[in-house]
């Protein structure tokens, strides 16, 4: 797994949450790169296509997001700053687009396919610099310049890009994964939250207002969701309030008698994502299984957070 996408980095979201952003940089074969409108206004889900809609997607993916405008704004409410994120765009495609953490506004990406992200920046800079960094044009697709690499391939217009990785899936295209993204976006394609009973019905115990997520479905989300019976679905999101973070994990079960609260909360007391989190609880609803806690700040550090 490439060093852009590490556990440590998946959890460092802070005193009690994951980092969505953190995992942000979509890079190689089976990394994960963490969006408004679309769904319940949450501001990623005009770009998540319906599962399949991209080949090797078939099962479901998973996806992070981070609001790195939101987190500047709040800067003074971050434990640290906005030092724990800023590397976030050291990586692709920031890197090679010569687009720092400042220039950044926020970023989606897509486990091993790819991701959207908006900033602060030029079609024309960002085409010189992804030159510079051995990336040709490669024609054009609805508004956007495509530049491609020996791996991977943008898609920039003023203030937006697109991107995509290679990865090993019979009839996966890096283009025709950009297309797909895009076309969802606008609209012309078909959504997760539209066509995933299962993503659905987690997408309603996320926070609409989330500055950071990770979430998902499939058999990657054990990654994150713990080991647990016919979980079909998980998101952890977090949101601030003034200096307060709130933290919310959903576990989506196959059925309603399928769902542990009990078991559920022992794992959120036992797991990084929420350590010194404050008024953990658990609840039902459902198939799905919410944990909910408060925190000091953004930015802070696990326990286990070396690994």
């Amino acid at each position: 797994m490439p060093s852009e996408f590490t556990r440590r980095k998946a959890l460092r979201l802070g005193a009690a949450t994951a980092s969505v952003g953190a995992v942000g940089s979509v890079a190689g074969c089976s990394s994960i790169p963490f969006l408004g409108g679309g769904g319940k206004t949450l501001a990623y889900n005009d770009a998540l296509f319906a599962p399949g809609d991209v080949p090797g997607t078939d099962e479901g993916y998973v996806f992070t997001y981070s609001d790195y405008k939101l987190l500047r704004d709040n800067e003074d409410n971050l434990e640290n700053g906005t030092a724990t994120y800023e590397d976030d765009t050291d990586s692709f495609p920031f890197e090679q687009m010569g687009v720092g953490f400042d220039s950044t506004d926020a970023n989606l990406a897509i486990l091993a396919v790819g991701g959207h992200t908006t900033g602060s920046f030029e079609q024309s800079d960002v085409g010189s610099s992804l030159e510079d960094n051995g990336f040709s044009e490669d024609g054009s697709y609805s508004g956007y310049t495509l530049y491609a690499g020996e791996q991977r391939t943008v898609g920039v217009e003023d203030g937006a890009a697109v991107y995509a990785t290679a990865r090993d899936a019979e009839g996966y295209d890096r283009q025709s994964a950009i297309e797909t993204i895009v076309d969802t976006k606008a609209g012309d394609g078909s959504r997760y939250a539209e066509n995933d009973d299962d993503y659905s019905t987690l997408d309603e115990h996320v926070y609409d207002d989330a500055v950071i997520a990770i979430g998902g479905t499939g058999g990657l989300i054990a990654f994150f969701a713990g080991d647990f019976e016919n979980v079909v679905g998980w998101a952890i999101s977090g949101r601030f309030d003034g200096g307060t973070q709130e933290i919310k994990s959903a576990h989506v079960f196959g059925s309603e008698g399928d769902a542990n609260v009990d078991a559920v909360e022992q794992w959120a007391r036992d797991s990084d994502l929420f350590v010194d989190a404050t008024d953990l609880s658990a609840a039902q609803d459902g198939r799905v299984v919410t944990v909910s806690a408060t925190g000091q700040a953004f930015g802070g550090a696990g326990s286990n957070q070396g690994q």
